[in-house]
């Protein structure tokens, strides 16, 4: 029951995430069904679709991975994770306040092309993105670093393209089953757990990297809120100003 209602508070944290979806999704236009291209599609897609695409593969992993975490999926919320780090950090990039002509060309390459890459029949070629996740670390640790400079946090600062590498493999090690992420053996007696591990020391640890990721998962949409001037649609709904409200004054230093 605990792990219920702990689960439950977290649903309530992504339910504004959902809305923003929800009302960005309507100011736009509508996907529509191409049966050669086997699904939806925009007609002219820009910078804002891209961003709405990956944000609703953001929320979809978190309540995909309440879900397995309610059965205990340690190794599968983990995988799960790792696609969420993959679309927050994406919306991040593209929408990085650097206005150097390398960076704006890459973005511009990297939405051009994510969304160039549509077809999906049995001779389609499946193309790679421009951008790697190198590019992505490196140029989101940058701008973290200079805004630390800005405020004097420099000392025993790890940098934070680092941080963001460290976090990129530790969970894509889940995602290609290495070895011992994928031991999924324990209890009395030792067996390995094909339906989950619920009831182990390992709920716990669920619990704790999904209340990591929901607060993740929230600065990513403030961030969208502000790179793509939507803090007018958010305004517009009381659940979302609130939101909006108490995520900035959760950032204020107590006096």
């Amino acid at each position: 029951m605990a792990i219920e209602k702990y689960l439950q508070a977290l649903e309530s944290r992504v339910a504004p995430l959902e809305r923003v979806i929800e009302l960005f999704a309507a100011s736009l236009e509508e996907p529509k069904l191409r049966h050669h291209e086997i699904g939806f599609r925009y007609d002219a897609p820009d910078i804002r679709h891209f961003c709405l695409i990956k944000a609703v593969r953001v929320v979809s992993a978190l309540n995909a991975s309440f879900e397995l975490a309610r059965k205990g999926y340690t190794q599968e919320v983990a995988t799960l994770m790792r696609t969420l780090v993959d679309g927050g950090r994406q919306i991040e990039y593209v929408l990085d306040s650097d206005d150097s002509e390398e960076h704006r060309s890459n973005v511009q390459k990297l939405v051009r092309e994510f969304f160039e890459d549509s077809g999906r029949d049995s001779e389609a070629e499946i193309k790679s993105v421009l951008v790697r996740d190198k590019v992505i670390n490196e140029q989101l640790g940058k701008t973290l670093d200079k805004i630390a400079a800005q405020h004097g946090d420099t000392r025993n600062r790890v940098p934070a393209k680092e941080l963001f590498f460290k976090t990129s493999r530790t969970y894509s090690l889940y995602v290609h089953s290495r070895y011992p992420e994928c031991m999924v053996y324990g209890g009395r007696p030792g067996r390995f757990h094909v339906r989950g591990m619920s009831g182990t020391p390992k709920d716990g640890e669920n619990l704790e990297q999904l209340e990591v990721f929901v607060t993740v998962a929230n600065t990513t949409f403030i961030l969208m809120v502000q790179g793509l001037n939507l803090r007018a649609l958010v305004d517009s709904d009381p659940m979302l100003a609130e939101w909006h409200r108490n995520w900035f004054d959760s950032k204020r230093s107590p006096d």
